[in-house]
């Protein structure tokens, strides 16, 4: 057991220095990098870095920055926070992100151009390298895509177009959008995530910003697919897209009395016949429409027919309402409410009722009255002589 446990820690310290060896030891001091240390620019066009400083096991301090090499005539300034600075303070395994602007001088020929970039802090320095060249960019382009081109909805939907717009050129550029659609539709930008319209924007080189164009159709408008060609552009270059949207219609119905009339009389206690007509005037038919009302209390009213199984668009159908108050209902005018409901549509109208009373308690009334006239005839005629 001894000889077993002699030879394992013998195995593992003649392992062990291998198994260091094999281990690369992590980097430690200062380092400053940027994504991008050799590129392209225009003649006159200043140059702004997006640049970090990188603390890697080195106590916390200080770093002083230094543009250490510039070709003649080529000005350079550290930025950090929207100040000009001149260092910057990192903590261990830390780091700072900076900027630096360089400044071209008046007509710089085109060329290669080099520079360097120093770091300095307590007991480490570095130098970053940096090529520029002078000369032609990426021509100006733009592209613009939506994942999602053609939407379906009937004419009250809500159509909300998401459009990616890509700046592919080799500067920046202000980007307007636009659009051309069927007369009477609306088309109108907004943030991606937002309800600010919007008609341009800046786009930096290479960058994509996502736009959310939003249709909104008259409600007249009939089934069908309408096409909506949307325009990106700068004073340079354009990019176009077609979005389409499937109409798929819409009912509306209408709900009106004879003549347009929303009034109607009728006898206490007595049935009275009262026409409606109900009408679809929206671009799709509407189905399984059922009438029916919200009227007084003892009132009854029923309807002949109660469900109109289809009524297409632009049709009629004539409803008959039978109207029956209460027995108790006094003279006057009453509200009922007629309803028409359907699959996802409806429509309600309020009719005015002026209830009369029945011609028989007028007949009795007359009787009533006729029978007093006679007792008092009778009865001055008997004790008026005394």
């Amino acid at each position: 057991m001894r000889l077993a446990l002699a030879l394992i820690v013998l195995a593992s310290g003649l392992a062990g220095p291998a198994f260091a060896q094999d281990k690369a030891p992590a980097y430690k001091g200062l380092w400053i990098s940027t994504p991008y240390p050799a590129f392209n620019v225009t003649s006159n066009e200043s140059v702004t870095l997006d640049l970090t400083v990188k603390n890697a096991g080195l106590p916390p301090q200080r770093v002083g920055l230094e543009l250490a090499k510039a070709p003649q005539g080529w000005t350079g300034a550290f930025l950090g926070g929207g100040k000009l600075i001149e260092s910057v303070f990192v903590a261990p395994d830390g780091d700072a992100s900076i900027k630096l602007r360089l400044e071209p001088p008046a007509n710089a020929p085109k060329g290669n151009y080099h520079f360097e970039i120093a770091a300095e802090g307590r007991d480490s320095k570095f130098t970053l390298p940096l090529d520029l060249t002078v000369g032609d960019t990426l021509p100006p382009k733009l592209t613009m895509k939506s994942d999602l081109p053609i939407l379906r909805g009937s004419s009250s939907s809500n159509f909300e177009y998401k459009l990616k717009i890509k700046n592919e050129g080799g500067g920046d550029a202000v980007v307007r959008v636009d659009a051309q659609s069927a007369p009477g539709f609306q088309v109108k930008f907004t943030e991606e995530y937002g309800s600010q319209e919007l008609t341009s924007f800046p786009l930096k080189a290479g960058d994509e910003k996502t736009v959310t164009a939003k249709l909104s159709l008259p409600q007249s408008t009939k089934a069908g697919t309408y096409p909506v060609m949307v325009a990106a552009s700068t004073g340079d270059v354009e990019a176009k897209t077609e979005l389409g949207a499937e109409v798929t219609g819409q009912a509306k119905l209408l709900l009106t009395g004879s003549g347009e009339r929303l009034s109607a009389q009728a006898i206490a206690g007595e049935g009275s016949p009262v026409e409606m007509t109900l009408t679809n005037t929206g671009s799709a038919a509407a189905r399984n429409v059922k009438v029916s009302a919200s009227e007084p209390s003892g009132w009854k009213v029923a309807f002949d027919p109660a469900t109109v199984d289809l009524l297409a668009p632009n049709a009629n159908q004539t409803v008959k309402a039978t109207i029956t108050p209460s027995n108790k209902a006094i003279a006057g005018d009453y509200m009922v409410t007629v309803s028409a409901a359907g699959d996802g549509v409806n429509a309600s109208s309020d009719f005015r009722v002026t209830v009369r009373t029945s011609t028989m308690w007028g007949i009795v009334g007359v009787l009533v009255i006729a029978a007093a006239l006679i007792v008092l005839v009778l009865a001055v005629v008997r004790y008026g002589r005394r």
